[in-house]
């Protein structure tokens, strides 16, 4: 496939980008390769050196698409709404939400207020992602990737942030299950950890960064290095796609994310009837209901498909199976500037300017929690929260009556408003995605009752966070290694806390001698540790009861699993052990395994232990790993003030070519829980690389 653009980067650039009259009055950035340094470590890790940050991004680009750049493509085809053109059937959903969703058409309207270092930053980014394309045509997906314009890079990055907030778990809902679940973009989780110098055996600052994503994909983190000699300089994770550091570190300070669950989105029922089609009323006024088709280009087919989609005054809107219309209104659907944001907390150098950034408010999710060399650690359960209006006849976590201007708020509540924490008594802080309110010693949490109801925290804590709360507090000091054992741990707490609500103590309660066909099974699952151990066939039988258990709770509102439906799920389990393997057993890493490419490993870890593993079936009874501990990163800030001393292990390896000797090569080092020592100094990298070179 020949890719259409010219060989000279900054004119391929000029020709390329389709940039608004407001967009134009930004210059295009310099980018000269020679003075671009790729270094891959001995794992295979980009550290990317240049003079300039958009040197960087093109570095970047360069480097992550010679790992990944299918998957880089596959997120270019969701900006332009096209990637049905390459995913054929499964990707016409997405296209269909990215029109319904018009997150360019958002970008279009802000992109004249965003600071002009982060739109040179994108430009870079694409010069590097262009250039890749255009030295290597066949590795391009299909005619519809390129030209990219920053609008439609930007309006990807409002999509992603959007279906994180909530809209791949709402619209399905809405539609009745007639739009697919969006593949790829969804978030799992995620552990973190901030040790204050004063509960550090070491007197030590640090932090512990452990994302639980999918381990493939479009939300699996790829690590790099991002130096520039004006100042920028992190080490972390990021998404296929991404110009810059999403959780890292820097040679001063530190951050790691978790998923946090907020109200970050409202549902509004419109006010329709057969009288007036096409209209919904407000405050007594029939208002007409914007319609627009959406063109799905779908590969196999010789012509578009079109969709009809909707908007009222609450948002975007779908009309649900009976016939009533519903309007979805997010936060993060009013802002474009989430990944600007980031780029400034990328640039940030101490607390203060830290902190500075988050007080743009243009990130519409996730906690944060941060840790750097001045002895700060800090904790917030970010978000953009609107003023909602407080009048009991508006029940905000249900669906709202979207009759009335009453009920539509515009504006938001200030970074102050958030719950948040900084440098406790304690010494720690931490969060595995749980309340915000339980992220200390009992003394020193937040009180929920101090904040709106109506913003919808989280109130409760589940397994990870009772788990490390135990060891956390068992601790007077916090030792380096026993950080390491905290964050590694696969046990459940003392007394497991039943996911979606349910209540299956009867599991481990049954009278097992009144059971002979089972009772083995019973027996084994009473005996267990609470350790999710890869040989251990309790913990083999706990898992496949906590995905059998959901389906027989399924639409009842009494969620207690009686004492005949826990003998029914210990004959399930030994009838499909029994069908795939001829026996019952087995240990949980004999079916749960850890599979890239042709190969796969016996895994340990379950959903909701801090080594958490999720897993979905796979052919012969087996399970396979798809989500769970995914890029970890361990951080120190000497006491002398040096640079930190980091060690990080993800999954895989750094690329996603099954030829590449990076396939799968810290695969080993992940599967024993242990880790490899990273770097922020250039001089050590550079002698210490494999290789060097520049982008062609």
């Amino acid at each position: 496939m020949k890719v259409s653009i010219s060989g000279i980067a900054c004119l391929a650039f000029m020709l390329m980008v389709h940039v608004n009259v407001i967009a134009q009055t930004y210059s295009f950035p310099i980018i000269r390769t020679e003075k671009i340094q790729i270094a891959r470590d001995s794992y295979g890790v980009p550290h990317i050196f240049a003079p300039t940050d958009p040197e960087v991004a093109y570095g970047l680009a360069w480097a992550h698409a010679e790992d990944d750049f299918k998957t880089i493509q596959t997120l270019i085809l969701t900006g332009k709404g096209k990637l049905g053109t390459y995913l054929g059937k499964k990707g016409a959903p997405v296209d269909y939400v990215f029109g319904l969703l018009q997150t360019k058409k958002l970008v279009e309207d802000q992109i004249s207020t965003m600071d002009p270092k982060f739109i040179m930053l994108i430009k870079g980014y694409l010069l590097g992602l262009t250039a890749y394309a255009e030295a290597h045509p066949k590795e391009v997906l299909n005619k519809h990737v390129f030209p990219i314009s920053v609008e439609e890079y930007l309006s990807t990055t409002v999509f992603s942030v959007a279906v994180f907030c909530g809209v791949e778990r709402t619209l399905p809902k809405l539609l009745n299950g007639s739009i697919a679940t969006l593949p790829g973009f969804t978030g799992e989780g995620s552990n973190s950890f901030a040790i204050h110098s004063s509960k550090s055996e070491s007197g030590e600052n640090m932090l512990v960064i452990n994302a639980h994503q999918p381990i493939e994909g479009a939300t699996a983190f790829y690590e790099a290095h991002l130096q520039s000699e004006e100042g920028w300089n992190m080490l972390g994770g990021l998404f296929p796609g991404a110009p810059l550091i999403f959780h890292g570190t820097s040679p001063n300070l530190a951050w790691a994310h978790t998923v946090n669950f907020q109200d970050k989105i409202d549902v509004y029922q419109l006010k329709t009837d057969s009288k007036h089609p096409g209209m919904y009323q407000v405050d007594g006024e029939w208002l007409p209901l914007e319609k627009r088709k959406i063109k799905l280009k779908i590969k196999g087919l010789p012509i578009s498909i079109s969709k009809m989609a909707y908007r009222s005054i609450y948002g975007p809107t779908v009309k649900g199976p009976q016939g009533a219309y519903f309007s979805m209104r997010l936060p993060s659907l009013m802002d474009s500037k989430a990944l600007e944001q980031w780029y400034h907390m990328n640039r940030a150098n101490n607390f203060g300017e830290f902190k500075k950034a988050l007080e743009e408010n243009h990130l519409a999710m996730f906690n944060i929690l941060y840790a750097d060399k001045e002895s700060n650690i800090f904790y917030v359960s970010n978000g953009k929260i609107p003023f909602r209006n407080p009048d009991k006849q508006f029940n905000w976590a249900s669906t709202i009556a979207g009759n009335t201007k009453s009920s539509l708020w515009t504006s938001f509540k200030p970074f102050s408003a958030l719950p948040q924490y900084h440098n406790p008594k304690s010494g720690y802080l931490f969060n595995t995605n749980h309340s915000p309110f339980l992220a200390t010693t009992d003394q020193e949490n937040l009180n929920p009752k101090d904040f709106d109801a109506n913003d919808g925290y989280e109130l409760y804590h589940n397994n990870r966070s009772a788990r490390a709360k135990e060891l956390l507090d068992a601790e007077d000091k916090i030792s380096y290694t026993e950080l390491k054992r905290i964050k590694f741990d696969r046990q459940l707490p003392k007394k497991i806390l039943f996911p979606y609500g349910y209540k299956a103590d009867s599991l481990f309660l049954l009278n097992a001698a009144q059971y002979p066909h089972i009772q083995p099974l019973i027996e084994k699952l009473q005996a267990w540790d609470h350790v999710a151990s890869p040989e251990s066939q309790g913990a083999l039988i706990y898992l496949m009861a906590y995905y059998q258990v959901p389906k027989i709770m399924a639409g009842r509102q009494d969620q207690t699993l009686t004492s005949a439906e826990a003998v029914q799920v210990f004959e399930y389990i030994q009838k499909t052990l029994m069908q795939h393997f001829k026996r019952t057993d087995l240990a949980l890493g004999d079916v749960q395994r850890l599979v890239r490419g042709k190969e796969n490993w016996a895994q340990g870890g379950m959903p909701d232990v801090l080594a958490a593993v999720m897993s979905v079936e796979m052919e012969g009874g087996k399970r396979r790993m798809n989500s769970g501990d995914a890029y970890i990163q361990f951080v120190r800030f000497p006491k002398d003030g040096g640079l930190p001393f980091i060690e990080s292990i993800n999954t895989f390896g750094a690329s996603s070519n099954p030829t590449s000797p990076h396939f799968a090569d810290q695969r080993p080092l992940y599967q024993a829980q242990q880790v490899k020592p990273m770097t922020l100094d250039k001089k050590t990298v550079l002698e210490q690389a494999k290789r060097v070179y520049h982008p062609e």
